[in-house]
């Protein structure tokens, strides 16, 4: 029964680095040039649950020390969802939000000679961790029970077939045999080709 818990402990940590993974999507990098980006984000089994999402972003001159730089995040109804404005050389603090499943649009919107690197990060399972932690555990538990009473029926089931089952008699492993044969020996003296002489 020790093991049991310990089982738990192990499956509800798994689930816990599963929930908390982040699936990326690459927006924009430094190798190639600035496009607006179409972002499909599916649910969770078909679930419309919003889902943790933090954007990451830097900018980067090429050939100026200054300039405007910015982007927003667009939904499929055209409502901005985020959004971030400021001068080159600002800092840029990461965007941490819930973002439903759907379609968006990310623009962004920089002076010329401005590269930039964003990448947004969705964690899809973050929303349902609670509900993940109790359907494991309440499994692993059942599973449990199941298990000790499969183990003990099974055992009294087995502990009764081998009483009611029929004893077969002992025998010895050798047996007495005779010595000699009398009846076989008379046959072969009746049956033998030496006789006696005729007149005898």
């Amino acid at each position: 029964m020790i093991l049991w818990p310990v089982a738990l402990l192990l499956v509800n940590s798994l689930w816990s680095g599963i929930s908390d993974n982040a699936a990326p999507y690459e927006i924009n990098d430094y190798d190639h040039a600035i496009e607006e980006r179409t972002v499909s984000l599916g649910g969770v089994f078909g679930q419309e649950r919003s889902m943790p999402s933090t954007f990451e972003f830097e900018f980067e001159a090429l050939t100026s020390d200054g300039g405007s730089i910015g982007w927003e995040i667009i939904d499929k109804q055209g409502q901005i969802v985020a959004q971030w404005s400021g001068e080159l050389g600002d800092e840029t603090p990461n965007w941490n939000g819930e973002l439903m499943p759907g379609t968006y649009v990310v623009k962004t919107n920089t002076d010329p000679g401005i590269i930039t690197e964003q990448t947004l990060y969705i964690q899809p399972f973050a929303s349902y961790s609670i509900e993940g932690h109790v359907l494991l555990s309440s499994m692993l538990i059942l599973f449990a029970f199941g298990e000790t009473i499969v183990r003990k029926k099974g055992g009294e089931y087995f502990a009764k077939k081998k009483e009611n089952a029929p004893k077969s008699p002992v025998q010895a492993p050798f047996s007495k045999t005779r010595a000699g044969m009398p009846e076989d020996d008379l046959a072969l003296l009746e049956d033998s080709p030496w006789r006696a002489p005729k007149g005898l």
